[in-house]
């Protein structure tokens, strides 16, 4: 067996402060089933971002190679000119896929984060890039986008799939927090 780290003692020692506070209880093997199965879900491995959205940077390096200032790149994520994605520890990380070799986004951005925004997490919304839809054969959308397909096909997909997630909101993918950015 491995030694704990010390997060997993302090939920260890939680859960012990928490029964201690209690009058003695009745544990039943289904509540331990039942507890077990919650630390199992909790500590699980997680995905790491690059495998939900794909290789990302971080705003120093975006800021590098665009050559734009933090606060151009703050208003081209709220113009819906740029895709980020905030961690828990809020720090901000840009898809990689979105940044040309001239320097630049991608084109037309704008017209398919515009139908996201606001409808959609922006983890679920940068993560629906990476997956291939049935309507734009079998592509990703960033594929899509990067191929040049035709733009109003990738308009409705995007505006398909925001109407779906207000209807019937997907959970909110869980990552492992240390992520990796990739160096520009």
């Amino acid at each position: 067996m491995r030694r704990l780290t010390s997060s997993e003692k302090d939920l260890l020692a939680s859960i012990e402060q928490q029964l201690s506070a209690r009058r003695r209880t009745v544990i039943t093997p289904d509540i331990v089933e039942q507890a077990t199965h919650l630390v199992r879900s909790m500590t699980d491995p997680r995905p790491g971002l690059h495998e939900l959205v794909g290789p990302v940077c971080t705003t120093s390096d975006i800021v590098a190679w665009l050559g734009i200032s933090r606060q151009g790149i703050n208003k081209a994520v709220r113009t819906n000119r740029i895709l980020a994605v905030q961690s828990p520890s809020t720090i901000w990380y840009y898809p990689t896929w979105q940044l040309m070799a001239n320097h630049s986004v991608i084109d037309d951005m704008s017209d398919v984060l515009g139908r996201l925004r606001g409808r959609v997490h922006q983890l679920t919304a940068a993560s629906w890039f990476q997956r291939p839809l049935e309507v734009l054969d079998q592509t990703t959308p960033a594929q899509w986008m990067l191929e040049g397909h035709d733009l109003h096909t990738l308009v409705g997909a995007a505006e398909s799939f925001a109407t779906a997630e207000e209807r019937r909101p997907s959970p909110v993918p869980l990552f492992d927090p240390e992520i990796q950015a990739t160096s520009l």
